[in-house]
């Protein structure tokens, strides 16, 4: 993802399927939209770029005044994917890099970011966003459309087969938008999806701000990480009495601090094969332990009355209520004394 900071969303779809009416849209009831093509365009008036797309494609994609002809850069592309290939290799960083750039000097969170891009599956990108919204037409529609911008439907095929299959793309998305059909029923659909997304962006604010049990009111239920358990320190058992998993997960967490959570996972039966999952109660620190001096940033739990290894396995760690912000403490001993503390706290929040 871009930046954690924010709520962003990838919005996709196929060629002449109207991902741009729809971006749009989305900027007129409010949204801050970034379109892709727009970030390739201003590259490609760049002599830097220029040099590298004339090493890979030569110099027959240049006019007279040595400006990059697009349309002769798409006759070459579309028909020799490792030529296709190779410029979207050069291209793609240098994009995500320019919208990088605009999201690390963003701190609003209250917004809703919508970047359009035509590959964000194809390429897997993905996981860069909290959201994917996928517009859609048949490809009939969409070819007819094109036609009527002067594009010819050989063409327009050709393009259609270097991307994902629609269908594939509305499968994999959080949202869609029917694009098919007059244009106030795709204002609707918009603006639906719209009100959900500032719901969304609302509750990713909550959760970055540590308010997890606000967040819990919007979600109708407690917002969750889940990911798997790694070896740590050490520290926990051995030098402060308090075992604790340590989760190495994908995606954002709260904001840094002590929680009250309740975490689940499915223990291994005597017999073989998985038990029923079942819920945990316990304390959970996302911090850098700056007591001890570390850095990186990390997600320990420490569940109540459970022992046993659980190295390897999966977890799911459900916020309930903050209980502190992280703080350094003068040494071992003090830090003892107050996850104790916590752990108490934790408990009368859970009862």
């Amino acid at each position: 993802m871009y930046n954690n900071l924010v709520f962003i969303v990838g919005l996709t779809g196929n060629y002449g399927m109207g991902k741009s009416v729809v971006l749009q849209m989305f900027r007129e009831l409010g949204a801050v939209t970034i379109d892709a093509d727009w970030v390739v365009r201003q590259l490609f008036r760049e002599k830097q770029v220029h040099k590298k797309i004339k090493t890979l494609l030569g110099a027959g994609v240049f006019d007279k005044k040595g400006a990059l002809d697009r349309k002769k850069v798409a006759e070459k592309i579309f028909r020799n994917k490792p030529l296709r290939i190779k410029l979207e290799d050069l291209l793609h960083p240098l994009v995500f890099e320019r919208i990088d750039d605009f999201f690390k000097k963003t701190k609003n969170g209250s917004k809703v970011f919508i970047v359009e891009a035509p590959l964000i599956f194809e390429r897997e990108y993905e996981s860069r966003f909290d959201k994917m919204i996928a517009v859609f037409t048949n490809e009939t529609t969409a070819i007819n459309r094109l036609s009527m911008l002067g594009i010819p439907p050989k063409d327009a095929i050709e393009r259609l087969k270097c991307q994902f299959p629609i269908k594939e793309k509305v499968k994999r998305s959080d949202f869609v938008i029917d694009n098919s059909m007059n244009p106030e029923k795709t204002k609707k659909q918009v603006a639906a999806v719209y009100k959900k997304l500032l719901k969304e962006a609302k509750t990713k604010n909550l959760i970055l701000e540590g308010k997890v049990d606000r967040a819990a009111k919007l979600l109708r239920k407690p917002y969750f990480i889940e990911g798997t358990v790694i070896k740590g320190s050490g520290r926990g058992e051995k030098l402060l009495h308090t075992p604790t998993a340590n989760i190495s997960f994908k995606g954002y967490s709260p904001k840094e601090g002590v929680y009250a959570v309740k975490v689940t996972f499915s223990p291994i039966h005597r017999l073989g094969g998985q038990a029923p999952s079942r819920i945990y109660k316990g304390a959970a620190n996302i911090g850098k332990n700056p007591t001890f001096g570390a850095s990186e940033l990390r997600v320990e739990v420490h569940i109540f009355n459970f022992s046993g290894n659980l190295l390897g396995k999966k977890l799911k760690v459900h916020f309930i209520k903050r209980i502190r912000d992280e703080k350094k403490f003068p040494n071992a001993k003090a830090l003892e004394v107050q996850i104790k503390k916590d752990v108490k706290r934790a408990k009368e929040i859970l009862g």
